[in-house]
């Protein structure tokens, strides 16, 4: 039997059979705004701090010390679990010019040196820019895919989605994900709100319905639909 990743996200977990399944690759899609990052976080910051999980974070959205403030303001104190060795944030973007290649090693070296088990990659639309060629980027991101499934590294990859778009970002996500989970900016009479779909998890008895998202002081939370 597979063993689960537990999220700790509120709400999430009971719907997809107790969390993701070890070893997956979780493609997480979403416009501006609708709390992917603060998503992605709570999944290393849980890792680490409830189930005692090692994990590393690979921004190529915002700097570093952005990303720890605007986290910190949610309780979530990145810097401290950094300090103490349970966590890494990687800076993607200083080596962009270094080529997608060179990205992987380091992602990959670095999960190795802290023994880590949970990665994020935010986002992989920008991660894929380092890349010129698209045939390149094909046959790069399928051996990086492999490498993670064969570690047993539990990712999730984040994909921004302008609005009105058909595909997911460059169009080759959903080729390497085992699941695709979608957080969407909707606006119901003058109020913007958020809203998550699950649509698609291999392996899993999962929710294929909408349940709304509340993001408050403490994070993000699913509000299980009960109708």
């Amino acid at each position: 039997m597979s063993s689960r990743v537990p999220t700790g996200i509120e709400g999430l977990d009971a719907l997809i059979e107790g969390g993701f399944l070890r070893g997956d690759v979780i493609l997480l899609a979403g416009g501006t705004g609708s709390g992917k990052t603060i998503f992605s976080t709570q999944f290393i910051y849980n890792g680490a701090i409830q189930y005692g999980e090692k994990g590393v974070y690979a921004t190529f959205e915002e700097d570093v010390k952005t990303l720890k403030r605007n986290m910190l303001k949610l309780g979530f104190d990145l810097e401290k679990l950094e300090r103490e060795g349970y966590i890494r944030i990687l800076d993607l973007e200083a080596l962009k010019s270094e080529g997608l290649s060179e990205n992987i090693r380091f992602i990959l070296s670095t999960l190795e040196e802290i023994n880590g088990k949970r990665l994020v990659i935010d986002s992989l639309t920008a991660f894929l820019s380092a890349c010129a060629e698209k045939f390149e980027y094909r046959m790069l991101m399928h051996l990086f895919y492999r490498m993670l499934k064969l570690k047993g590294y539990t990712t999730i990859m984040t994909c921004s989605v302008p609005t009105g778009a058909k595909a997911l970002g460059l169009g080759i996500e959903e080729f390497i994900a085992d699941s695709v989970l979608f957080l969407e900016n909707i606006t119901e009479g003058l109020e913007l709100k958020i809203r998550f779909l699950i649509r698609k998890m291999r392996g899993t008895n999962h929710s294929r319905k909408y349940h709304n998202v509340i993001i408050t002081d403490k994070g993000l939370q699913i509000v299980p639909f009960t109708a």
